[in-house]
């Protein structure tokens, strides 16, 4: 699993060192945050995701180079144009937000950036990560960013003066997923495409609606025993939007 490094019992204290392997990053401004990077190719639940993706949107008459090829306009759709994100918050509205999940493609395959904010106070830095990231490429591809996430992000860049903007096409890939699915499927929820579409079911995943209350219980404490729980959470989000991608 993404920065999983021990394995620890329930009442064990574990820091954030021996939690997560990451990197602390240090902008330019002097703000920090810890980046942990990740392969997708390591990630045993979605072999071969970067071939499939990168092939199919080579190809010309594939359904996937033809939904970007119109986002793109001025030339053919590649891989390094796109940045695939979803973020992990304190709650639904005007609270922090801690966690941003990045994918973008790099040295020929899936890399999963996750900017993670360990106090309150690092949220503007992991802001400021993720709108370094989106700068220079031409697609956002997101799962109710339209909605949620996006918008999440503009409300606190505001609140914590952070200057943020993307000149990106957005794929919003619920409305994609409803208009293909929403006729065989129960409901087009993230999880359900990913157990019936992508046949693939999660084990020891902390439920959406616990990570709030997991982050503050990190910040109060210390112990970061969940926050490798929420990465690896964060990560399978991700990677199941390129996974539905090939299979629209």
């Amino acid at each position: 699993e993404p920065g999983r490094k021990v394995d620890r019992q329930p009442d064990d204290v574990v820091t954030l060192e021996q939690a997560v392997s990451g990197e602390e990053v240090v902008r330019p401004d002097g703000r920090k945050l810890l980046l942990v990077a990740t392969r997708v190719k390591e990630l045993g639940e979605v072999c071969g995701l970067d071939d499939a993706f990168g092939k199919l949107l080579s190809r010309g008459d594939s359904i996937l180079h033809r939904r970007f090829a119109p986002l793109c306009e001025s030339a053919a759709p590649v891989p390094e144009d796109m940045v695939f994100m979803d973020i992990e918050t304190c709650g639904l509205s005007n609270v922090p937000l801690f966690l941003i999940g990045a994918m973008v493609w790099h040295q020929g395959g899936f890399e999963v950036r996750q900017y993670l904010a360990r106090t309150y106070a690092e949220e503007a830095a992991v802001i400021g990560a993720f709108a370094d990231t989106c700068r220079g490429r031409r697609v956002l591809v997101t799962f109710n960013g339209k909605s949620f996430d996006l918008p999440f992000i503009r409300t606190r860049a505001i609140a914590t003066g952070v200057p943020f903007g993307t000149d990106a096409a957005h794929l919003d890939l619920l409305h994609e997923s409803r208009r293909v699915w929403r006729d065989v499927l129960p409901d087009c929820r993230l999880q359900t495409l990913e157990s019936r579409v992508c046949g693939r079911d999660r084990h020891d995943d902390i439920p959406g609606a616990e990570i709030g209350d997991a982050y503050h219980a990190f910040v109060r404490s210390g112990n970061a025993r969940q926050i490798a729980q929420i990465l690896q959470h964060n990560v399978l989000d991700l990677v199941t939007l390129a996974d539905i991608m090939i299979r629209l």
